[in-house]
């Protein structure tokens, strides 16, 4: 199983649309993909389960079957910081859950995108970050970096994060979010120079977002780990 951690330069720039689309991509290519968001805010009630919009979104283009309480373990329903949360219910992450269940989908699946929440360094506790979930996992990162006036800034700090913690980057995808950003190109093409990873596509501002006309824009085949979709 390929695993990879979806992490952003911010919250609100498109990281589950990313994630969406990169699993599109590879059940287009025949294999098994799906993702995961262990930790989810702004959630509600849905046929019995406490649901995220994110969560939903995941399962419906995945293409292999995974319990909703495996693939997010942690549902808070106020949309707020998540380590607020974990404190207001009283609640611990339990990484060797996390990696139980992610041990149990090996034989289910090919591929798995494991959403974070917020940007790369929010803080899930008092004492446990996002940056710390990708270590005790120990999964290769990709970086979405939403394309914004500010997001060379963000996208280099966070980028300078993962690789003092000597963390794989193993590629990172433009999205534009401001359809109205001025010299995106020039913005895109420093960030390529910049960031020693892939770019692995840049997927444009689509009004009406569909994670398979998105994955069109997406080559996985550069990710740095030589991906092999022959």
């Amino acid at each position: 199983m390929h695993t990879y951690f979806i992490t952003g330069t911010d919250t609100d720039i498109g990281k589950t649309a990313i994630t969406c689309s990169l699993i599109a991509k590879l059940t287009e290519e025949g294999f098994r993909a799906g993702g995961m968001k262990p930790v989810a805010a702004g959630c509600h009630m849905e046929d019995g389960f406490m649901m995220s919009d994110d969560v939903k979104k995941i399962i419906e283009v995945s293409n292999v079957n995974l319990n909703i309480n495996e693939i997010n373990p942690y549902q808070f329903e106020p949309p707020i910081a998540p380590h607020i949360s974990f404190k207001k219910y009283k609640k611990e992450i339990d990484i060797h859950l996390i990696q139980k269940h992610l041990r149990s989908f090996e034989d289910k699946i090919d591929y798995l995108f494991i959403e974070g929440v917020g940007g790369y360094a929010v803080p899930l506790t008092e004492n446990f970050s996002t940056a710390d979930f990708i270590a005790a996992l120990d999964v290769p990162v990709i970086l979405v970096v939403g394309m914004k006036l500010g997001c060379i800034n963000h996208a280099l700090l966070t980028v300078e994060s993962i690789l003092n913690k000597k963390q794989k980057l193993s590629g990172w995808v433009a999205n534009r979010i401001d359809m109205h950003m001025l010299a995106y190109d020039e913005n895109v093409s420093f960030l390529k120079e910049k960031i020693k990873a892939p770019c692995l596509g840049e997927v444009p501002y689509l009004k009406d977002f569909d994670p398979f006309n998105a994955s069109k824009f997406l080559d996985i085949t550069k990710l740095n780990d030589k991906v092999d979709l022959d």
